[in-house]
């Protein structure tokens, strides 16, 4: 639910995705604690804060009919089952947080880890995890827990 009713302070960047089922990928990113913005969100798209500290980015999901608007002429989109166009990444604030943000995208629905780094990333400075959500799309929740090698 939205706890916004104005947009005062709107976000700074912002993702935009196609989705499949534009209901179902609604109920998965606020089952992720993501802000849905109901004043931009209709029947064709849905509008997001990132949680926390990354509430500056938006999160736009759009079915296909709509998200092709916003794309060059003669282009398709992209099954993110089949091809990865991007990976999208947000910060936590440590390890556990990191691991509850994964198991809480599992209980939504999401696909845990389809991707690891070696060492969850620790080699990079980082406690880094991945998930799928229900459009593909592969997005990482990282915390900064040291240095790299060389830094």
């Amino acid at each position: 639910m939205s706890s916004e009713t104005s947009v005062t302070n709107p976000p700074t960047f912002f993702v935009n995705l196609p989705t499949i089922n534009l209901e179902k990928a609604t109920a998965f990113f606020v089952a992720l604690n993501f802000d849905h913005i109901k004043l931009w969100s209709d029947d064709k798209s849905s509008a997001f804060r990132l949680p926390g500290a990354n509430s500056q980015v938006s999160l736009m999901i759009h079915v296909h009919e709509r998200f092709k608007t916003f794309n060059r002429p003669g282009t398709s989109v992209v099954d993110a089952f089949k091809s990865t166009e991007a990976l999208f990444s947000f910060m936590a604030k440590d390890k556990a947080s990191v691991d509850a943000f994964i198991e809480q995208a599992v209980n939504a629905g999401g696909k845990a880890d389809p991707y690891v780094l070696k060492n969850y990333g620790q080699d990079m400075g980082m406690y880094n995890r991945s998930f799928e959500d229900l459009d593909g799309h592969i997005w990482e929740v990282c915390s900064m827990v040291g240095l790299c090698p060389g830094a």
